[in-house]
C-alpha cells in the first residue's frame, strides 16, 4: 500500500492540491495522512476519493482544547503507524513501544531516521515557498509484505531523501536492495 504523508500545510490549498494530484494520480496512493496545522485543510481533498487519516496541530483549536485526539494509530499490513503532530508533546514511551513507524510534523524540517528498529518520518511542510529556511516537501510511504520504503519529495516531485527498510520480528532494518 502507498500512503501520502503531508504536514504543516497552514491553509496552503494550492500546495495541498498540487501534492494530492501527484500522490493520487501518479503514485496511486490508497490514503493520505495529514499531521496537522491545519486540521481543516484536508477538506481540500474531498474530491480525490482517497482515505484520509489526520491529527490536529498545535494551532488547531481541537488540539488545544483536546476535542480532537493528538495521536492516532493506523495499522497497514501489520505495521503499526503512529500519527502525531509533535513528538515532544504527543508521544509517550508506551506509544514508542507499540509503533513501528512514527509520523510527525511540527518542525517543518523533513526527516527520515531509523532508531531502535523504528522509523521516524517528518515529511516537512507545505506552508509556503520557504519556511524556517527550508523549501516545501511531502512524503510517500510504501508498505509491502516485508519491505517498506519512505521517501520525501520536493514540489518538483523529485525525491530528496529516501530509506529502504526490511521488516523482521525484531523491527525495521535498513535494506541494501530488495
Amino acid at each position: 500500500m502507498k500512503i501520502g504523508i503531508i504536514s504543516d500545510t497552514h491553509r496552503n490549498h494550492e500546495y495541498i492540491e498540487k501534492v494530492a494530484e501527484f500522490l493520487v494520480k501518479k503514485q496511486n496512493v490508497g490514503a493520505i495522512y495529514h499531521l496537522g496545522d491545519d486540521y481543516e485543510d484536508m477538506r481540500a481533498l474531498e474530491d480525490y476519493h482517497v482515505e484520509i487519516a489526520q491529527v490536529p496541530g498545535v494551532y488547531d483549536e481541537g488540539y488545544r482544547n483536546k476535542s480532537l485526539s493528538a495521536k492516532i494509530t493506523e495499522t497497514v499490513l501489520g505495521v503499526n503507524i503512529l500519527l502525531v503532530h509533535s513528538i515532544d508533546k504527543d508521544v509517550t514511551d508506551n506509544d514508542l513501544f507499540k509503533a513501528d513507524i512514527i509520523l510527525h510534523g511540527h518542525t517543518h524540517i523533513e526527516e527520515l531516521r531509523l532508531e531502535d528498529g523504528r522509523l521516524f518520518m517528518n515529511p516537512g511542510h507545505l506552508k509556503g515557498p520557504l519556511d524556517r529556511n527550508k523549501p516545501p516537501s511531502f512524503g510517500l510511504l510504501t508498505i509491502l509484505d516485508r519491505e517498506i520504503t519512505a521517501s520525501v519529495y520536493d514540489l518538483k516531485m523529485k525525491i530528496i531523501n529516501t530509506i529502504e527498510l526490511t521488516r523482521t520480528e525484531n523491527g525495521l532494518h535498513k535494506s541494501y536492495g530488495f
